[in-house]
């Protein structure tokens, strides 16, 4: 019977306390004014399209004044909305803390091809939406140029950027795609002064899996600078024309 008192008794205090601390924490948190703001960017490491300065000019452009401001009084939808609005911002988080910081978490699109068509320049990131370029740097990734015209290039673009995208051999070895009037794609290598001739853009895996072969099996024979193009146009066959 005792321990039952007991046990009713403790729970009865670990309920108590609880109260109190929301009823505390409340009235603390309707008072605590904004001492500071913290910009974290959460994918800093692996993408440095954004800085922190970029995110507080942003800010202050929108006239967002938080400092000194009672974190209850304080729009978090708005600063999301506004710090969003940046081009290389895929999602933003704002919230505080009881000690009176408020935080801007920041995690930014990922791009993994960058489109050079006149007159448009942007990159596209792992999901296909459009987004500007940095102002910090660019991004280590396939570049496309010439006629892309329509939203089915775009798209076998972004399709063909994923493929190489998840190949680290084909992730580190195409430089280039280049669109010619008629549709038709040549990749540009970063190593070997040659071009690779890829046809319209179909069976481009077989394609690349035909390629990957020549790569690996003919050119350490016969030398990396020996041909001019690499023609994979051709059902099952590959046409190389010699340098002059």
């Amino acid at each position: 019977m005792l321990k039952k008192i007991l046990s009713i008794f403790a729970v009865a205090l670990v309920i108590g306390y609880i109260v109190f601390a929301i009823i505390s924490y409340s009235g603390i948190s309707s008072n605590v004014r904004c001492k500071g703001l913290e910009i974290v960017i959460k994918d800093s490491i692996e993408n440095r399209s954004v800085n922190r300065t970029e995110i507080q000019n942003i800010i202050q452009q929108k006239h967002i004044n938080i400092i000194g401001k009672k974190l209850k009084d304080i729009d978090y939808q708005k600063i999301e909305a506004a710090v969003s609005s940046h081009t290389l911002i895929k999602r933003t988080e704002c919230y505080s803390s009881p000690s009176g910081i408020v935080f801007i978490n920041v995690w930014q699109h990922v791009p993994i091809i960058r489109i050079m068509s006149e007159p448009e320049n942007y990159y596209l990131d792992q999901d296909g939406k459009k987004t500007g370029l940095s102002l910090n740097s660019a991004a280590d990734v396939v570049v496309a140029s010439g006629a892309i015209k329509d939203s089915i290039t775009l798209n076998q673009l972004y399709q063909m950027a994923l493929l190489l995208k998840k190949d680290s051999f084909w992730n580190s070895q195409i430089e280039q795609i280049d669109v010619d009037a008629d549709g038709q794609w040549v990749l540009i290598p970063r190593v070997g002064d040659h071009e690779v001739i890829l046809g319209y853009p179909e069976n481009l895996e077989e394609k690349l899996q035909h390629l990957r072969l020549f790569y690996q099996q003919i050119l350490p024979k016969v030398g990396w600078e020996r041909y001019s193009s690499i023609n994979l146009k051709f059902k099952d066959q590959i046409v190389c024309t010699k340098k002059k």
